[in-house]
């Protein structure tokens, strides 16, 4: 059936405190407050860096304790000024940590003018993991997050693609690949010529990047507290400047900065700064993970896992199973029987016993980027019953392009209605409240298909609409992506930045961003 309706959707709004809705996070915290203030004593964090970090992120500290403000009184509109930390959530956060640990700044310079790639981070990870561990391992108090104060130089040394020369250390690209075929060859329990090697292998397990090989050994390690990663640069850019005198990073005003990192900082400690408001109960949405493993022979090898997030705004990340997921001919992952229908059955286990839940939901919405061949579908619909219902949405970038005369591109939430199965939306675009287009790039729409089951088109396209405005990890008016897929790669590069851990258990997405 032919619909060729062009319609423009309401702009989602955001439940705050006192069950306030505003359409800006930075609106609803300001007047009204986070949804709930917890913890209620104030944030207890640990804090790990180099003495000069640590001195550069407590002055930062006591900055955001006021109210910051774009110098230009004519931008404050976009770049809307920040009240102050206990002012805008309510709690307090201290001006000194609970725990600290000073990095030995010689030892981190030592290991970062190491030329093999996977030691000079899994090195680097040490210094900054062990402190964490050795802290739950001898203490039976807990923190509500760690901040990890990254140094500029653990940015540039310790990434896939940086490269350090020390003639010290020297070694050939050749040299590394023999050693990772070893460490594989370890792993499947074959033993080396000399032994008490193997241990050295270890480094090879693991992704070369600081981020998210840290956070992924702290999962393994079951700790159950997240980490925030900072980089000096952030809370002290004017410490750092070029020859010219400028910054060397061109960063977002001081109170967008403090609305980003805050805003998750509240988050990871246990707080909830909004929700979203008339969106749909008993409805969850189920964003498919997909990850090529490079630790595997098959080409055709990848992990995957979901994200799964609620109408209140909870989610959790869980892993499947580990399979050649991969067409080598299409280019698209899809699952067999068996495992589309071991992550619906994860999904439903989250469902009742990570947020307490009795029942089943209403509807179950799949997430991807890829259709549903006929197989993986029959796995995903197996818990389909007359009480949820189970729907497959393909959501892609899409070649379509509208343009709108005057000075201004095409508004945010504007979508056109193709076909009673699928639709395109402009998640980006001129916004009202901003006065602006606070977006890059010309505004593009994602187009969106319900691939399987049975749906409205209409309310498909206003949840993911709905779902552009969950993102935690920043404050700002929505995101071009819905939350169910914005950070896929992200959490996937993270799930498979250590070896695979069997059985392990669903976390929040808190410990992934």
């Amino acid at each position: 059936m032919k619909m060729n309706e062009l319609i423009k959707l309401d702009e989602p709004l955001l439940l705050f405190g006192h069950n306030q809705a505003l359409e800006d996070p930075r609106d609803g915290l300001t007047i009204f407050g986070p949804l709930k203030h917890k913890p209620p004593y104030g944030i207890r964090y640990g804090l790990v860096g180099t003495k000069e970090g640590i001195k550069r992120f407590y002055e930062w500290i006591k900055c955001i304790q006021h109210f910051l403000c774009h110098p230009d009184p004519s931008k404050r509109i976009l770049w809307i000024p920040f009240p102050g930390f206990e002012t805008t959530f309510g709690i307090p956060l201290p001006l000194r940590a609970a725990r600290e640990d000073v990095i030995d700044l010689q030892q981190l310079t030592k290991i970062l003018k190491e030329n093999d790639p996977y030691k000079r981070v899994y090195n680097t990870v040490n210094l900054y993991e062990n402190p964490i561990s050795d802290f739950y391992r001898k203490s039976d108090e807990n923190l509500d997050i760690w901040f990890v104060i990254s140094p500029e130089e653990i940015f540039k040394n310790c990434r896939p693609q940086s490269k350090v020369f020390n003639p010290a250390t020297f070694i050939t690209g050749g040299e590394i690949k023999k050693r990772k075929k070893w460490a594989k060859l370890i792993k499947l329990g074959q033993k080396l010529l000399f032994k008490g090697l193997e241990k050295d292998y270890e480094v090879y397990e693991f992704q070369n990047d600081f981020r998210k090989q840290l956070k992924a050994r702290l999962i393994i390690s079951k700790m159950q507290t997240p980490i925030q990663i900072v980089r000096e640069t952030t809370v002290a850019p004017d410490d750092f400047l070029d020859r010219r005198g400028e910054r060397i990073r061109d960063l977002q005003p001081e109170s967008q900065i403090a609305w980003n990192l805050l805003s998750t900082t509240f988050y990871k400690s246990g707080g909830k700064s909004w929700k979203l408001h008339g969106i749909r109960k008993g409805v969850c949405y189920l964003g498919l993970v997909y990850k090529r493993l490079e630790k595997y022979d098959d080409p055709k090898s990848a992990c995957c896992a979901a994200q799964m997030f609620l109408d209140s705004g909870d989610g959790v990340v869980f892993k499947g199973a580990v399979g050649p997921w991969k067409s080598p001919k299409s280019e698209q992952y899809h699952l067999s029987k068996d495992a589309a229908k071991e992550i619906i059955e994860m999904a439903l286990r989250a469902y009742t016993e990570f947020f307490g839940f009795r029942g089943t939901p209403k509807e179950i919405f799949i997430h991807g980027r890829t259709y549903y061949d006929k197989e993986e579908w029959k796995g995903f619909a197996s818990v389909q019953s007359n009480k949820m219902n189970v729907v497959g949405v393909r959501i892609r970038p899409a070649p379509l392009r509208l343009f709108r005369s005057g000075d201004y591109p095409l508004l945010r939430g504007l979508a056109y209605l193709e076909t009673d199965k699928k639709g395109y939306l402009w998640p980006s675009g001129y916004v009202p409240r901003l006065g602006t287009y606070p977006y890059q790039g010309l505004p593009s729409p994602l187009s969106i298909q319900i691939c399987r089951g049975i749906a409205d088109i209409k309310t498909v396209i206003k949840d993911i609409f709905a779902l552009t405005k969950l993102n935690y990890n920043a404050c700002h008016y929505g995101d071009g992506w819905p939350i169910t897929l914005s950070f896929a790669d992200m959490i996937g590069e993270i799930l498979t930045a250590a070896p695979i851990q069997k059985d392990e258990a669903p976390l929040p997405f808190k410990f992934y961003i």
